[in-house]
């Protein structure tokens, strides 16, 4: 009960007006975890701040990463970095591995970059790029919550497939971490093949409209199923799927 009271007040205070106060009173470091993120640049929410302050930010995500990605000593890809929180906590739990980071956003390559510098951060390898597929576009948006694939020809258009940077990076088998707001439907639909040595994958699932028809979040996990996964957790969108035995 008390717990639940707890998430219920954090989730009131996580809004822009608390997030500038809290910026300004911490002076645009704030603390998560055993992090510390630097949200000073201007096209970083203020609430951001506040979700970080309260522990609300990616949630799920990070405790997903608490509980089954620690000390993993291969590959790790993660995709849709933002500014960097959940790159830094998995870099911080996973000290051994290689974290290949891309971010569509490329305002945000800087910002992830300072914060993996500011937290001594070394085994991370940043890039901006954009997964999709032909018809689509990333649409920027006004602030690091609103970026987002849409079908269309006005936006950023230099999309590429998983397949192909995987093998620009001579990456085989790999972790999978993801946020990439509905792109994820293009690798997992259209790219199965590369699924077959991805040990772990945690994902949060979008529902995108393709062709005139929405694929739901439950679709896509079905589809995590079918490719030879165990679904371990489930919150909300949010699904720690682990390979059921790598081919």
């Amino acid at each position: 009960m008390m717990l639940l009271l707890k998430k219920y007040i954090a989730k009131i205070l996580v809004n822009n007006t608390t997030g500038s106060v809290i910026s300004i009173l911490y002076k645009h470091k704030i603390r998560f975890n055993n992090l510390i993120i630097d949200i000073s640049n201007v096209v970083i929410k203020k609430k951001i701040a506040a979700s970080l302050f309260f522990k609300t930010y990616e949630s799920a995500e990070v405790r997903f990463i608490s509980q089954y990605l620690q000390n993993y000593k291969g590959t790790i890809v993660e995709l849709g970095s933002s500014i960097g929180v959940v790159t830094s906590t998995i870099a911080k739990a996973n000290p051994d591995a290689v974290i290949f980071s891309f971010e569509a956003d490329i305002r945000f390559i800087p910002v992830i970059e300072n914060n993996l510098q500011l937290n001594k951060i070394q085994n991370v390898k940043c890039y901006n790029t954009i997964i999709g597929a032909d018809g689509y576009v990333f649409s920027v948006g006004t602030d690091n919550t609103m970026g987002k694939i849409v079908k269309g020809e006005s936006g950023l258009s230099n999309l590429k497939k998983l397949s192909s940077i995987l093998q620009v990076h001579n990456i085989t088998d790999f972790v999978l971490v993801s946020d990439i707001e509905g792109a994820e439907y293009f690798f997992l639909f259209e790219e199965s093949d590369l699924f077959k040595n991805c040990h772990l994958m945690i994902i949060e699932l979008h529902p995108i409209e393709i062709n005139n028809e929405l694929i739901t979040v439950d679709e896509m996990i079905q589809k995590i199923k079918s490719l030879g996964f165990d679904i371990l957790a489930v919150y909300g969108s949010n699904v720690v799927a682990k390979k059921i035995k790598l081919i």
